[in-house]
C-alpha cells in the first residue's frame, strides 16, 4: 500500500523545485488547491488519473512520484534496494496498465477506423489495424495507427481530448475549417464527439519537431529555408475563410468585438490590468533577474513606459474597427489564434506545404493576430537593435510575402489597412508575455521580442 504522506510530501518537494504554488497546480489539474493541500499534507492520495499528468508537469516518472521513500533521502537513495525498485515499476505499471485499458474502451474501434478509411480511400480493400504506443499530455492521449492493405499504407493519429473545456473549442474549430475547405490543416477521417477523439493524418515522421524551436540546432538551416512556405500556408488558410459568412455564423463574434464598450472593458481587463500588476511587480523587484541560466531581465523604464504607449495606441485605433469591419464583416477571417512555430507541421520534403495544428482556439479577428503571433513574439530576433531600421528591414520582407500571398485570394484589403491592422495587433501582443510573466512564466525572450516589435513598427515609426 501506498505511504500518503511519503507520496505527498514527494509532490510537495516536486512542485517547489519548479517554483509552482498550489494555487497554479490546481489550476493546470483543473482541481482544488485544497485537494493539492490534502495531498501534500499526507490526507488523501492522487487519482490515478492525474498521476500522468504530474509526471509530465514535474518532468518526472510517475514511480518517481508515488514510490518516493527512497528519493527524498540521497543517503538512502545510493541503498536502494533491487527488490523494492522492482516492486516500484510494477506498481506504476499497473496504473498505467488500468489508464490504458479505460482509454481503449472509449477509442475509435477498428471497425470504425476502417470504415472511416474506406470513405476517403473507397479502393483500398481489406485492411488490418495495427496500434501504436500511447503519449499523453496534460489534456490528451494520442495513439498512432497503421492502417495496412495489399494496396497502401496509411498512417493516422488517434487523439483523445479528456478535458471537456477544450474538446468543444478543437472539435468545433476543426470541423468549421474541414467544411470551408481549408487545406492547411491535416486530413480528418472522424470526428466522435461523444467519445471525445479525432481521427487524422498522421505526419509526425515526416516533419521536423518544431516544438523547441531553435535556429541554432541541425535543422535551423532548412527551417529559415521555408519562412516563405509557412507564410504561404497561413495566407491560404486566412484567405479561404476571409468574409465568410457562413463560418463567422457557426463560431460567433468575439463579445469584445461586439461594441466600442465591450472593446474597451476587453482592453482594460485583458492588458492594462495585467500591465499594472506587471509593473508594479517589477518595480518592487519581484520578476526575478534570471532564468535557466540565460534568459535576462533587462527592461528599462523606457520600456515600461511603451505599455502606456500601446494602451493609448489601442483605445483610439482598435475601438475603429467595430463598426465597419467587425460588424460589418469585412476585411476580417478566422485565424488561428495561438499560432507559433510548434503549431507548424514543416515536412522534410520541401514539395509538401507546411501544415497547421491544434487550431482549438480558431476564432474571428484580423488576420495581422496570427502573423504578430508568429512573427514578432517568436521568429523576430530578440536581441536589441542599434538600428531600429535594420530589424525592419529584417521582417518586413515576411510581411510583404505574406499580403502577396493573401492578395491572390483577397481583393479590396489594401496594403496600408494591412500594415495599420499589423500595427494594432504588435500593439496587443505586447501584452502577452507579461500575462505569462505574472502566472510565474517568465519568458523574457518572448516579452522582448514583443518590445523590439513595438519600437520597430509604432514607437520609431
Amino acid at each position: 500500500m501506498l505511504d500518503a504522506k511519503k507520496v505527498g510530501a514527494k509532490i510537495s518537494s516536486l512542485r517547489k523545485e519548479i517554483g509552482c504554488s498550489q494555487e497554479k497546480l490546481a489550476e493546470l489539474l483543473k482541481i482544488t488547491p485544497q485537494a493539492i493541500s490534502k495531498w501534500e499534507n499526507g490526507h488523501s492520495l492522487p487519482e490515478t488519473s492525474s498521476l500522468p499528468i504530474l509526471a509530465q508537469i514535474f518532468g518526472c516518472s510517475i514511480d518517481d512520484i508515488i514510490m518516493p521513500a527512497y528519493s527524498i533521502d540521497e543517503r538512502v537513495e545510493q541503498d536502494k534496494p533491487n527488490a523494492l525498485e522492482q516492486q516500484a515499476e510494477r506498481i506504476a505499471n499497473v496504473v498505467l496498465s488500468k489508464m490504458e485499458d479505460k482509454q481503449k474502451s472509449i477509442g475509435f474501434t477498428d471497425e470504425e477506423i476502417t470504415a472511416a478509411v474506406a470513405t476517403k480511400h473507397p479502393y483500398i480493400g481489406r485492411v488490418t489495424i495495427n496500434r501504436g504506443k500511447q503519449s499523453r499530455t496534460a489534456g490528451d492521449i494520442c495513439t498512432p495507427i497503421l492502417v495496412l492493405s495489399s494496396m497502401q499504407e496509411i498512417k493516422l493519429l488517434e487523439t483523445i481530448f479528456h478535458k471537456s473545456s477544450r474538446k468543444e473549442n478543437i472539435f468545433n474549430s476543426y470541423a468549421m475549417l474541414n467544411d470551408c475547405g481549408v487545406k492547411e490543416i491535416r486530413d480528418l477521417y472522424c470526428i466522435d464527439h461523444a467519445k471525445s477523439a479525432v481521427l487524422a493524418e498522421d505526419v509526425t515522421d515526416s516533419c521536423f519537431d518544431m516544438n523547441d524551436y531553435n535556429e541554432d540546432t541541425a535543422d535551423g538551416a532548412i527551417i529559415r529555408q521555408n519562412y516563405n512556405a509557412i507564410l504561404r500556408s497561413v495566407a491560404s488558410w486566412h484567405g479561404t475563410v476571409w468574409e465568410n459568412r457562413n463560418a463567422f455564423g457557426k463560431i460567433g463574434l468575439p463579445q469584445h468585438f461586439e461594441t466600442k464598450e465591450n472593446m474597451l472593458a476587453w482592453i482594460n481587463n485583458a492588458m492594462e490590468r495585467p500591465y499594472r500588476k506587471y509593473r508594479k511587480a517589477e518595480e518592487s523587484g519581484k520578476i526575478p533577474k534570471v532564468v535557466n541560466g540565460n534568459w535576462f531581465n533587462n527592461i528599462t523604464e523606457k520600456e515600461l513606459d511603451y505599455y502606456e504607449e500601446a494602451l493609448t495606441f489601442l483605445k483610439t485605433e482598435y475601438i475603429k474597427l467595430i463598426d465597419n469591419r467587425f460588424n460589418e464583416g469585412k476585411n476580417i477571417t478566422i485565424i488561428h489564434g495561438d499560432l507559433h512555430p510548434a503549431r507548424i507541421l514543416l515536412f522534410r520534403n520541401q514539395d509538401k506545404n507546411p501544415l497547421i495544428t491544434e487550431p482549438e482556439p480558431a476564432r474571428i479577428g484580423l488576420c495581422t493576430e496570427d502573423l504578430a503571433m508568429l512573427i514578432a513574439l517568436h521568429l523576430a530576433d530578440a536581441s536589441i537593435p542599434n538600428n531600429v531600421a535594420k530589424d525592419f528591414n529584417d521582417t518586413q520582407p515576411w510581411l510583404d510575402y505574406y499580403y502577396q500571398c493573401l492578395c491572390e485570394k483577397v481583393k479590396g484589403y489594401t496594403h496600408e489597412m494591412f500594415m495599420n491592422d499589423y500595427k494594432i495587433s504588435v500593439a496587443e501582443n505586447l501584452f502577452f508575455p507579461i500575462r505569462l510573466i505574472n502566472k510565474g512564466i517568465n519568458d523574457f525572450r518572448m516579452r522582448d521580442r514583443a518590445i523590439r516589435a513595438f519600437e520597430v513598427f509604432l514607437h520609431a515609426m
